[in-house]
């Protein structure tokens, strides 16, 4: 790894950030500082370009620890932002990079593992769990066009699927979406079954990307009739070139 790289750990979890900061130095990471605020880091020190990896461990991935990526990456866009976390569905993936991230990497990864992908991530590299490319892999392979004039609004869905659809955009798991809407976990998976037979897909993730293409977004302020039809087709079964690397496939930048 390079020697002007430096690792800035932000957590809440102080003993959290330190177990990370000994197993990065254990590995001959040798600049390797952590932080409870991302404004209390100091960039006074850093001379010349900045070779900087922003490590975030978030867990949970909220909308706060997103915002922190938006101002990292704004602030600094040289540096590399990774985060590591529980969560890693595939929307969830996809609004972190919306906002910068540079890698995103789960906390079943192996120490050596862990290593091996910032050391991608500070070549340029993007990390996205191999989870995400299962995801892909699911989707219907016959890559048909999306009809564009079936609109939510004609799937005959409740508010509460609506809402629940809402989260799946968020990549929110059933256990979240059922503790924000206040009903059972099992309810909440009635639903989501529900959602996929109304919308003819076979998972959440082709359910979340249905939705998108007609506007619906996360915001559960985001009224019905914001839904748009995208003027081209969406077609599904895309799958991304990759490399595989450590469970985790690289995809490039």
């Amino acid at each position: 790894m390079s020697n002007k790289i430096k690792i800035s750990i932000i957590n809440q979890n102080e003993i959290e950030g330190e177990g990370l900061r000994r197993i990065l130095i254990e590995r001959s990471v040798e600049d390797v500082e952590v932080f409870r605020k991302y404004s209390e880091i100091s960039f006074d020190d850093m001379e010349g370009p900045m070779s900087s990896v922003f490590l975030l461990i978030c867990s949970p991935v909220d909308d706060m620890t997103l915002d922190i990526c938006r101002m990292a990456h704004e602030a600094h866009p040289e540096a590399r932002i990774i985060m590591l976390a529980n969560e890693c569905s595939s929307m969830m993936v996809a609004r972190a990079f919306r906002v910068g991230v540079a890698g995103y990497i789960s906390k079943d990864t192996s120490c050596a593992g862990l290593v091996a992908m910032i050391k991608l991530v500070e070549l340029g590299e993007k990390v996205i769990p191999s989870r995400v490319i299962s995801d892909l892999a699911a989707l219907d392979t016959t890559s048909r066009p999306i009809e564009n004039d079936v609109r939510i609004s004609d799937t005959n869905m409740s508010g509460r699927e609506i809402e629940i659809l809402r989260g799946l955009i968020r990549g929110e798991p059933n256990k979240l979406i059922s503790r924000r809407l206040n009903i059972t976990e099992a309810t909440v998976k009635v639903h989501v079954k529900s959602i996929l037979r109304k919308l003819q897909v076979v998972n959440r993730t082709q359910a979340a990307i249905w939705a998108m293409s007609r506007g619906l977004s996360g915001n559960s302020e985001t009224s019905m009739q914001e839904e748009i039809a995208l003027p081209f087709p969406v077609l599904t079964g895309t799958r991304p070139p990759s490399v595989k690397c450590n469970g985790t496939y690289i995809a490039a930048a």
